[in-house]
């Protein structure tokens, strides 16, 4: 699904903008471009690449679960209780991790002019109620952009920018997601080049372990979809098996965690097109449509040799949604909700050891956005900031680490 998240600063509060309406995938996908003429299919045939990792993956990244949810946060002076009552809702929630998504653009504008004010607010108070942090960094400046598609026209400049982050946060943040839905060609400023992001993905890497050697990262996440149109968007599965293949798989070195997506739609966690198809009615003919989505894309990395973990960075379930390609969510009740979160937790823990992690969409966006607003209907907390039959259910659920 095309489910773009954007960092804006409204009034000194940085939240994710309107995701665009949803790209539905075609039952049989259209061939993909040169852009990732590497790829093929999930089931191909044809001998994986070996993964050799550059360095050893650091020790968090091996041990224990990432119980996570997205968090709407505010950078401005006045920020200081949202904030609070954010990270006493998580932990409240027995959760011990925030992803949060940070526009490299807000706080280096120009060359070389840096104001990481916003965070030096918000990244203390989660670290004071013993949360753990990861941080998504997306938006590149208009100075630094390039419409190609490789993202951004000087790589060293991105790598400063990591390491400048990582260091700043050294401690503080424990891990480090480099973009997100990078194939969404809006995402990357053009058309999608596979390669582009690889490219990207070094440097980030770089960077961060530069600034901060005990820093996870992890790689962007890529939205579920069956479009293949490098000019709007590329299937996830169909990209991943092109970046493993790409270059003899070098630049899969670049990461100590894979970061996925996971969108359902209407369908319970356990339903998966085509041998367990979900209810209905639409959204059920694509496997980008199911939360089980995740197992064809952790396929691909095993067959490339890759033991390597994975974390869920989004996955969530809308109810009642006004937004134009939401339209699934009138068939989601609030229970439904409720039930479905903690089943794919149950899931994830019970049948796929590989995933280390998972990130709820989303905590509490609908405390700052309007009722029109697609992201409140996935909030587990109501705008008022009561909580939602999801929220209950998460608190309680058993959280083995």
């Amino acid at each position: 699904m095309d489910r773009r998240r954007f960092l804006v600063l409204v009034g000194g509060m940085l939240f994710p903008a309107c995701r665009s309406p949803v790209v539905y995938p075609t039952p049989t996908a259209t061939p993909v471009s040169s852009s990732v003429s590497a790829a093929r299919t999930p089931n191909s045939t044809t001998p994986g690449t070996r993964v050799e990792q550059a360095t050893a993956t650091p020790p968090s990244a091996r041990s224990g679960f990432a119980y996570g949810f997205n968090v709407a946060w505010r950078g401005d002076e006045d920020g200081e209780p949202f904030n609070r009552r954010t990270a006493e809702a998580v932990r409240a929630a027995g959760f011990d991790w925030v992803r949060v998504q940070v526009q490299w653009e807000s706080h280096e504008p120009q060359p070389g002019q840096w104001d990481l004010r916003p965070l030096d607010r918000v990244l203390p108070i989660y670290a004071e109620y013993g949360l753990k942090i990861l941080v998504s960094v997306v938006s590149a400046p208009a100075w630094a952009r390039e419409t190609s598609g490789a993202i951004v026209r000087d790589l060293s400049v991105f790598r400063a920018a990591m390491r400048r982050f990582a260091a700043q946060y050294r401690g503080l943040v424990q891990a480090w997601q480099v973009w997100n839905e990078q194939n969404i060609a809006s995402n990357v400023y053009g058309p999608i080049r596979v390669d582009g992001y690889a490219r990207l993905l070094r440097a980030g890497y770089e960077g961060v372990k530069e600034g901060d050697s005990s820093a996870i990262v992890v790689s962007g996440s890529l939205t579920p979809t069956g479009v293949n149109d490098p000019n709007l968007a590329i299937d996830d599965a169909l990209y991943l098996e092109a970046f493993y293949q790409l270059d003899g798989g070098q630049w899969t070195r670049y990461f100590d965690i894979l970061g996925t997506h996971a969108n359902a739609t209407l369908n319970p966690p356990d339903t998966l097109w085509p041998e367990r198809p979900g209810p209905g009615p639409g959204w059920r003919d694509h496997p980008s449509f199911y939360f089980r989505r995740v197992e064809q894309l952790r396929a691909i990395m095993e067959k490339h040799g890759d033991q390597r973990p994975v974390w869920i960075t989004e996955f969530g379930w809308t109810t009642k949604n006004p937004a134009p390609g939401y339209e699934y969510g009138q068939y989601v009740s609030e229970e439904q909700q409720a039930a479905y979160l903690v089943e794919a937790f149950d899931l994830a823990r019970r049948a796929w050891p590989w995933v280390t992690g998972m990130f709820v969409w989303n905590l509490n966006f609908s405390t700052i956005v309007g009722p029109d607003d697609e992201k409140g209907p996935w909030s587990v907390l109501n705008a008022d900031w009561s909580p939602r039959p999801a929220y209950r259910a998460l608190s309680a659920m058993p959280k083995p680490r």
